[in-house]
């Protein structure tokens, strides 16, 4: 493929761009459960992106459906701390209905689903636990919302009874818009596996109705619609990988294109993992015709590095986003990107959003972008004050990405009532008098760039009484847990700490454990939880469970 620079395919996508409706041209980026910040969800809003692959889900040959760290399923509510796996994406769908929220199941780490669909059984069972989750209303749980925002009862009240607003609240319910098959295995995939696949994706449909708005889109690999005959390295007329050692994945599922054109909404081509000399848009012309619709096909980049017949290497920004305006002047449907979260590059999320951004702008034609990108609130503060004090809370670490004055709002949301001076600050105070009753007061700092607010910024302030007079712990309690305490309420205990005097001690399946990061023993090791968790036992047979080896590849990111 003749090579034009970053300017010249801008160009040529400015020029062509009339003809491709924004709607067809899509922005999708894979989220993995693994390598989020606390603050996710504020930062995604920040990204030009329309649909988000939430990864990796399974299935069993009952039809149960099981995704990695739990990033769609039935989270134990806690008060203080939520995984933000969980938080990212709900958050973010009732923030902004209109981005799709997809779960892709499949992908190297659970390429063993597919086995299930060659009995007809087991196909229905799984067709039924897809549309359930898909018909299923999860929970958005949120900080720092005004008591009419609350959806249904209180779930965290402060020691009078008042409802806790600087604590997770359930403000709504979302749904997950669709699912992506993220179809690959190591070995070939098979005629009867692309057949069976056909089937289950029809049998959903059946099961969904044809107005049920949901989306299935179909992932596969690079090499998946070129000729049979490129398996043979003399071969290079249509093939996109045309090293001496060649795939044998070549054209393994286009039977399954050619036969599927009605059922998947999109197609989304892996067009990395193949080397630099990878020939890409002979990769997307073989989809398209094997489709019969370009607007369909979705163009893979990624921001991790890639295997390559040479070693593993990481494309250069300036080709990702020359490949992103290349597709849209080709009159393809958008591009999609791995990944959002885990990376091996250095890309903090921030970074890999503003990324994913300029691609969005490369295929939308160059056009400066003209949007307000949301500011950031952060706040710095004293999290347990003691008797009598003065307490400051400071504004000055909040920021705005496109360098406009910010304006202040703090708020008192919960707790003993105090007066806040200079409430439209960066920096407020209050003054707390002396108290012989240990109290929490809650708080909400909102920032404005003159355009939008940020999301807020709930937080939570414990004020000790001067002269707590310890109570012997009854046999059989948790260390520094009061009777009748809901689990993560222990004063200045923060993710990653153990309760106690920090010895690991034995895994108890009564004991509740609140908090992520707190250590345990059990058959002989040291494991830690990524979530809140009770009665689950550590165990090395679930690599994606609340529980994991010290030192283990896949330990929770938030415990490394």
């Amino acid at each position: 493929m003749k090579k034009l620079s970053l300017a010249a395919l801008i160009t040529t996508a400015l020029l062509s761009q009339s003809a491709l409706a924004e709607s067809n041209n899509h922005m999708m980026s894979y989220l993995t459960s693994w390598g989020l910040p606390q603050d996710a969800a504020t930062q995604m809003m920040n990204a030009e992106v329309d649909t988000y692959l939430l990864s990796f889900g399974g299935w069993d040959q009952d039809g149960a459906i099981y995704t990695s760290d739990n990033i769609v399923g039935d989270v134990a509510y806690n008060d203080y701390w939520l995984p933000p796996a969980y938080t990212s994406w709900t958050q973010v769908k009732l923030a902004a209905p209109y981005k799709k929220m997809m779960v892709a199941f499949g992908g190297a780490t659970y390429e063993s689903i597919w086995a299930h669909l060659a009995n007809e059984t087991s196909r229905e069972n799984i067709a039924q636990g897809l549309v359930k989750l898909l018909r299923k209303d999860f929970p958005v749980y949120q900080k720092g919302l005004q008591a009419d925002q609350v959806q249904g009862p209180c779930s965290s009240a402060n020691w009078d009874g008042s409802c806790n607003l600087a604590n997770y609240q359930k403000a709504g319910t979302v749904q997950i818009d669709g699912i992506d098959f993220d179809f690959e295995k190591t070995a070939r995939l098979s005629p009867e596996e692309n057949n069976n696949l056909i089937k289950l994706v029809k049998r959903v449909r059946e099961l969904l109705g044809p107005n049920s708005g949901k989306l299935i889109s179909l992932t596969t690999y690079h090499v998946g619609a070129d000729p049979l005959e490129c398996s043979d390295s003399s071969v290079t007329d249509g093939c996109s990988f045309v090293e001496n050692d060649r795939s044998t994945h070549h054209g393994e599922v286009l039977d399954l294109l050619q036969n599927s054109r009605d059922l998947f909404d999109f197609y989304n081509v892996m067009a990395y993992d193949a080397g630099p000399r990878f020939k890409y848009d002979v990769a997307m012309a073989n989809y398209a015709k094997a489709v019969g619709d370009a607007k369909k096909i979705i163009l893979g980049n990624t921001l991790t590095t890639q295997w390559g017949p040479e070693g593993r290497y990481a494309e250069t920004r300036e080709n990702n986003i020359a490949r992103a305006a290349w597709q849209a002047a080709n009159g393809y449907g958008g591009v999609f990107v791995w990944a959002m979260g885990s990376n091996d590059t250095g890309l903090s999320f921030a970074d890999q959003i503003d990324y994913i951004n300029d691609m969005k702008n490369a295929a939308s034609g160059g056009v400066p972008e003209t949007g307000n990108t949301v500011p950031v609130a952060r706040a710095t503060y004293q999290k347990e004050v003691q008797g009598a004090a003065t307490v400051t809370l400071d504004a000055s670490s909040s920021y705005d990405a496109d360098g406009d004055t910010l304006t202040y709002t703090w708020t008192q949301v919960s707790g003993p009532q105090v007066t806040l001076n200079n409430a439209s600050q960066q920096k407020a105070t209050f003054t707390l008098n002396s108290t012989d009753v240990d109290a929490t007061l809650g708080f909400k700092l909102t920032v404005n760039d003159g355009k939008d607010d940020s999301l807020p910024l709930a937080f939570s302030i414990k004020h000790l009484a001067d002269d707590v007079a310890e109570e012997p712990e009854e046999p059989g309690e948790e260390p520094g847990e009061e009777p009748g305490e809901e689990p993560g309420d222990n004063p200045g205990e923060e993710p990653g700490d153990n309760p106690g005097n920090g010895a690991v001690t034995a895994w108890n399946a009564s004991t509740i454990y609140a908090q992520p990061c707190q250590k345990v023993t059990y058959q002989g090791k040291v494991w830690m939880n990524g979530w809140y968790v009770q009665g689950e036992a550590p165990s090395d047979a679930n690599p994606w469970g609340a529980w994991r080896p010290e030192g283990s590849a896949t330990m929770h990111t938030q415990c490394k």
